[in-house]
């Protein structure tokens, strides 16, 4: 092994090693803050300080003094504690807390600690480890940072930050050494697989030899018995003789593939089991225990707690139940936004809470636990303030989500899960970063494409709970192997409610929607072939009896017509990649049984498809297609003073299916407004004669144009200038650092839905 990559070794091992510690730092300063004076105190101190030693001593070891030099005051100040060990300030904490962070910037990017930004963070986070050190702690707070960015540094781009969030669940697994040594015991059993193939292997090539050799004894008998030398004699004899010994033959060839054909069953159920019991025990290598995910959170809840002025306690519940590691991966943004909800919007503060009659800190519990069927629940509760149906009724109407009347009728039940309703949001504005009311309804993505489910139960003053249902495992699943137009498709069984075949002429017409009562409940009924967009076929039109599939997720139910069901079987999933990460309506792909790749259907994309068409009667769906095209197009106003921008901005629209019309600033976009219509206005901030925000002040003011949504994608990314186009009437703002063109468009299309 060379220099270089023992280097590169080390700093893996070091890598590893140092997150570690800070894990380890990072829990003790959260419960520094908690522990008053007594024997659990020294405890803390010492273990903490000993994690602080040994970080700076790894971090020598590896010529990272940036690192060290943190550490070396940090440790200091662990050292101080321990000759004087009395309870910790919440301020004291605040300092070490962004110690933390600076430490951890420093080990996500070794360059950030060169940069000018990076060093001056080290210098000020060591001169206030030293004043708490020398016993001269400033009495003002440090505000918490976020992870991988000090106080003093700039935040990373928003996807940048979240690529950082995703990182931090290690890359490398630990496995105990049994588990391996189980799984190299089943592996080297395989060797005995691999021995009966290739004895299986000979047996059929010697079964082919005796073909042959029966062939060329056929050949010779029959060129004899017909007179190839111009005699007849014989032939029945010869014929004889050979019947006879084909008899023989044939009889020595069957036994044998007889006891072929048994060794092979035999083998099979041998092989099946252990090939089970291989995957099973590689399953395990996977799963981690959530102890893992969840000590991310204490140092957040606490940092995002002081920053908004709450006293929150956090109780974990379940830290050592095991899954896999891809949906821990996966459910991290999805958990986090959760907490990140719960503490904002949720907790109160204490003077809220106590003017209710609350203890004055609120409580936020994480808990996980095993359940039958192989998954795993994840509970997310707080006993803050609850969610306002009505609130959540207003916002929903607002976004055009439901009218007044659906909502009027509407249950609280029901009403709850608009909150996952993408587009339904109570902000007044749109920014890049919120107001989207994309939040939640990416939270309901994420589990459902982790073929889970997620349910609300909230009480006013009470407090709310997300209930979070996952399987273990994502490596296999059952699925239920159908075809619809011609095609073969897998629909996970976790969603499936009932299978059933019906005669055509019980399908009935409700409020123009083709239905059926199955179970004395009337269900909606679509084709699954119009739901994924493919023609159907003949058969399907013309048969008297037809096969359906009723999906559920949580009180919605729908029948979806089949070609034909298959089988149901146990499927390796094949998860799908870039560019065809996220596909409507489907989850992923599989291989059956012959080796046949086919594609595995997302559930609650079907449902969600489905209720979009409709029609009077199956007929009908083959026109919904045509009547949407038939609809006019969506009218835009580009006002941009940039060639480049506006050209751009007129593509990407033109592309999405709407007309556009541009202008060079506001002047010239106010006098297109008055000479003719437009849906929406999309525009600079800032442009000659008339900027943007001026543009959308004028428009407000003016009767006219006073309900036209207007949308800023500007380079101003100052929250001042967010305030001013929030004051100037604008519905959405964009910043062009950050921009992306889905999300224009997934705006324009709420805006003018």
């Amino acid at each position: 092994m060379d220099a270089d990559e023992f280097a590169k070794k080390l700093l893996e091992a070091f890598t590893i090693e140092a997150g570690e510690h800070v894990e380890t730092i990072t829990k003790g300063v959260i419960e520094l803050e908690k522990t008053p004076a007594g024997g659990r105190l020294k405890e803390l101190i010492e273990s903490t300080f000993r994690a602080a030693h040994s970080l700076k001593g790894a971090a020598h070891a590896v010529n990272r003094p940036d690192v060290e030099s943190v550490c070396q005051v940090l440790e200091g100040v662990f050292a101080m504690w321990k000759r004087q060990p009395e309870p910790v300030s919440a301020d004291d904490c605040d300092v070490l807390s962004a110690a933390i962070d600076v430490v951890g910037s420093q080990l996500a990017d070794a360059a950030f600690s060169k940069s000018p930004a990076g060093r001056q963070a080290a210098r000020e986070i060591i001169a206030r480890l030293r004043a708490i050190e020398s016993g001269h702690a400033p009495h003002t707070a440090v505000p918490p940072a976020t992870p991988a960015t000090p106080p003093s540094a700039p935040a990373p781009p928003p996807h940048e930050h979240a690529e950082a969030e995703r990182a931090t669940i290690a890359e490398t697994v630990r496995v105990p050494v049994a588990k391996m040594n189980s799984l190299l015991r089943k592996a080297e059993g395989m060797i005995g697989v691999k021995l009966a193939t290739r004895r299986y292997a000979v047996e059929l090539r010697t079964v082919g030899m005796l073909v042959d050799t029966w062939r060329a004894e056929w050949g010779r008998t029959r060129d004899e018995a017909g007179g190839k030398d111009g005699h007849t004699s014989g032939s029945a004899e010869l014929l004889t003789a050979f019947i006879d010994w084909n008899r023989d033959f044939m009889q020595g060839v069957e036994d044998r593939l007889t006891a072929l054909t048994k060794a092979i069953e035999a083998d099979e159920r041998g092989v099946s089991t252990a090939v089970d019991d291989l995957l099973a025990d590689a399953k395990e290598l996977l799963l981690l225990p959530f102890t893992i995910l969840l000590d991310i959170f204490p140092k957040q809840i606490r940092d995002l707690a002081r920053e908004q002025g709450k006293e929150i306690a956090l109780v974990i519940e379940g830290r050592e139940v095991q899954i896999d590691k891809r949906i821990l991966d996966e459910m991290k943004d999805a958990l986090i936004h959760l907490v990140r909800n719960a503490i904002d919007h949720g907790i109160e503060k204490p003077d809220a809470r106590t003017a209710r009659g609350k203890s004055r800190g609120g409580t936020l519990t994480i808990a996980v636990s095993r359940r039958e069927g192989n998954r795993i629940a994840i509970d997310v509760s707080d006993n803050g303030a609850g969610i306002s149906v009505e609130k959540v009724k207003a916002a929903a109407i607002r976004q055009g989500a439901i009218s007044v009347e659906d909502a009027a009728a509407m249950g609280n039940e029901e009403a709850l899960q608009l909150i996952f309703q993408s587009g339904v949001t109570t902000s007044a504005i749109i920014t890049e970063i919120s107001g989207r009311g994309l939040g939640m309804a990416i939270v309901r993505e994420k589990v459902e494409r982790l073929g889970g489910h997620i349910a609300i139960e909230s009480q006013p003053g009470a407090g709310t709970t997300f209930h979070i249902l996952l399987p273990v495992t994502l490596a296999t699943f059952k699925g239920l192997v159908v075809t619809a137009a011609a095609q073969t498709f897998v629909i996970p069984t976790s969603g499936i409610e009932q299978i059933a075949r019906v005669k055509r002429d019980a399908i009935r017409t409700v409020e123009n929607r083709p239905t059926l009562i199955l179970n004395d409940r009337v269900i909606s009924l679509v084709l699954l072939s119009d739901v994924l967009e493919l023609p159907p076929t003949s058969a399907q039109q013309e048969s008297a009896v037809v096969e359906i599939v009723v999906l559920g997720v949580a009180e919605k139910r729908v029948a979806f017509i089949v070609d034909e069901v298959l089988t149901e079987q146990e499927l390796l999933v094949k998860p799908l990649t870039r560019p065809l990460v996220r596909v409507r309506n489907v989850a992923s792909a599989a291989v059956l049984g012959a080796g046949t790749p086919v594609l595995v259907l997302n559930s609650a994309d079907l449902l969600k498809s489905a209720a979009k068409i409709s029609g009077a009667g199956l007929g009908a769906y083959a026109t919904a297609g045509a009547e949407k095209e038939k609809a006019p197009k969506r009218t835009v106003l580009v006002a941009d003073d940039s060639v480049t921008s506006r050209m751009l901005l007129k593509n990407i629209l033109e592309a999405a299916g709407y007309l556009v019309t541009t202008a060079v600033d506001g002047v010239e976009a106010f006098g297109a407004l008055q000479r003719g219509k437009f849906d929406i206005l999309v525009t600079d901030g800032e442009m000659p004669r008339m900027g943007g925000f001026e543009l959308t002040a004028k428009i407000r003011a003016d009767r006219r144009f006073g309900e036209l949504p207007v949308v800023i994608v500007t380079a101003l990314g100052s929250a001042a200038d967010r305030d001013r186009g929030i004051e100037a009437g604008a519905n959405a703002y964009i910043v062009k650092s950050t921009f992306d063109q889905n999300n224009l468009i997934d705006i324009m299309r709420k805006l003018i839905a």
